[in-house]
């Protein structure tokens, strides 16, 4: 039996070549997209809300909050009546300082005892790199105060722990006229 010849048009004829063409990046997306559809849970579409509150950050926190400058600020700083603002960044060096008093107040540094190698409890021989660096960064947030004219009021970690009526008469000492009376 002769062959016969293929008919070179209509919807339905079969390529010629023996070369598969490769799907498009659409396409394959869109055949994907129809998989995951057809699965449980489309993921394309948002999370049902729950009722429940979402946690919103007030500002961009670079750095991670201490529990003790928390305590800090609940201890001490919101019962005097302060206004502060967190994680003031100082940007021409770019660094932070754990709180600045509003308006154009002093700067407050809480210290941790092992973290800042506090000299009454660590001699200068027995610091580690961390306790050196951070030492280093210290210093040069000092200068920056100094340099122009703000003033830089410290606080250990270990005045805090041991003598908070202590801390709280220096600060309301050396904050006198950022003090609100409520």
């Amino acid at each position: 039996m002769p062959k016969q010849p293929l008919k070179k048009s209509g919807p339905f004829q079969k390529p010629r070549s023996k070369t598969v063409r490769k799907p498009s990046a659409e396409e394959t997306q869109r055949k994907n997209v129809r998989k995951s559809a057809s699965k449980n849970k489309d993921k394309r579409l948002p999370p049902k809300h729950t009722g429940k509150k979402k946690w919103v950050r007030t500002h961009k926190q670079e750095y991670g909050t201490s529990k003790l400058e928390q305590r800090f600020a609940s201890n001490f700083l919101d019962k005097l009546g302060i206004e502060y603002k967190y994680q003031f960044k100082a940007e021409s060096i770019g660094r932070y300082f754990d709180f600045r008093v509003l308006p154009k107040g002093p700067i407050i540094e809480v210290q941790g005892s092992y973290w800042h190698g506090d000299k009454r409890l660590y001699e200068e021989k027995d610091l580690n790199s961390v306790q050196r660096r951070n030492m280093k960064v210290d210093e040069k947030k000092r200068r920056w105060c100094s340099m122009n004219g703000i003033k830089l009021i410290y606080v250990w970690e270990e005045d805090i722990n041991k003598d908070p009526e202590g801390v709280m008469k220096f600060l309301r000492e050396e904050l006198k006229g950022y003090i609100n009376r409520k």
